[in-house]
């Protein structure tokens, strides 16, 4: 399958899943477009909102991808990305530190 068909295939899909109680997860969007793996289906998803299409996830049950139905649920979601950034820069402060300080037996400081 081209990846055009599989973007085309995969919005399809998403429009049956609007709001967060109709989430999917990757593995099953996966698994209904024939993928035992879902790294492309998250490529794609990734694609889609770049076009402009509000594919949320949430990771609480039911976990998965969905499109937001409304204002509310695209804030929401747009808050927990925030939340995570900050953490994932707090822990890329912490491993740089941390890299400055960790010494191996016998080498130098790695930063």
């Amino acid at each position: 399958m081209s990846e055009l068909s599989l973007k085309h295939q995969l919005r399809g899909i998403l429009l049956g899943h609007m709001g967060r109680a109709r989430a999917i997860k990757a593995e099953g969007l996966a698994s209904r477009l024939g993928y035992f793996d879902d790294r492309l289906v998250r490529k794609v998803i990734k694609e889609l909102i770049d076009e402009g299409l509000p594919v949320c996830s949430i990771t609480e049950p039911p976990a998965g991808f969905f499109l937001a139905s409304t204002r509310e649920e695209a804030e929401r979601y747009t808050k927990s990305l925030r939340k995570r950034a900050v953490l994932i820069f707090l822990r890329r402060k912490k491993v740089i530190r941390n890299a400055g300080l960790f010494v191996p037996a016998g080498q130098r400081r790695l930063l």
